[in-house]
């Protein structure tokens, strides 16, 4: 490689990309993170969880750069806990809300917002999965009592039932300040215009005087679309969906096989 090691930046997105649900971090994904970093390469992660979900998992790996959290709408540095970058929802946000929970009234729902705090609007399984797999506190409240600014709004519920919701909105929402985005099979989300994890990381960059060339992103589905084609390096996991690895110039073992590890050791291995 034509660049030191310690001007390299491997960004990883976390739910079945450096982890699973049940399973956790793989050890060897976090051994290698390790010795990664041991040797000056810069690790950190990119994802829709919270600043508090994220938090969860800083006993099992280190950070050594600020991470993406919230699909782009924070970054947020966890070595000294500085916000570097926050967006929030516009004043139409609360009427889109009030016109698809209308439409869909027992689809789980949870605002996240600029408090860093998780407000659960609407309950069901989905939303208890979550907010159980990710440990999160919660308030239960109504959207209105809200005074924070929004950074993002989460629907939660099967497949079936979100690819309704994603119809509905393309044929009913008409508003050029916030967007839409599937990050999960049982998520779907509201976000605040051009906020993605792909225009975080090149905010990000500019903030840390990184060369984005220099920078390794890993993920696993649609919302990484975007900081797969911005980062000088794609990489896949294996149980990414065959459109994602498409756009990928590498696909590494499947989150449960610890692929970000055997990527880091690959790297480690061109060093040594």
């Amino acid at each position: 490689m034509g660049k030191k090691i310690d001007e390299i930046l491997v960004i990883s997105d976390l739910d079945n990309t450096l982890l699973t649900a049940k399973g956790g971090i793989p050890q060897y994904n976090i051994e290698m993170i390790e010795k990664f970093q041991k040797m000056g390469g810069k690790f950190t992660v990119a994802t829709g969880r919270s600043v508090e979900s994220v938090s969860r998992y800083l006993g099992q790996i280190r950070l050594n750069a600020p991470a993406i959290t919230y699909n782009g709408g924070v970054i947020y540095d966890y070595e000294t806990g500085d916000i570097l970058y926050r967006a929030v929802l516009p004043d139409a946000a609360k009427d889109i809300l009030r016109q698809i929970m209308a439409e869909f009234p027992d689809v789980g729902c949870e605002i996240m917002c600029d408090n860093f705090r998780t407000y659960l609007i609407t309950e069901n399984d989905y939303t208890y999965w979550h907010l159980t797999d990710e440990k999160l506190s919660y308030i239960d409240t109504e959207a209105d009592r809200i005074s924070n600014g929004w950074i993002k709004v989460l629907w939660a519920d099967n497949n079936e039932t979100l690819l309704r919701m994603k119809k509905y909105v393309e044929e009913n929402i008409h508003c050029d300040e916030v967007e839409f985005v599937m990050t999960n099979t049982i998520y779907f989300e509201m976000m605040p215009k051009n906020i993605t994890k792909g225009k975080a990381l090149r905010k990000l960059c500019d903030l840390t005087k990184m060369q984005i060339t220099n920078t390794i992103a890993v993920g696993d589905y649609y919302n990484d679309v975007e900081i797969l084609q911005n980062a000088g390096l794609s990489v896949c996991v294996d149980n990414a969906p065959d459109d994602i690895k498409k756009i990928c110039h590498i696909t590494v073992p499947a989150c449960t096989d610890g692929g970000v590890g055997h990527l880091l050791a690959q790297i480690i291995n061109s060093y040594i």
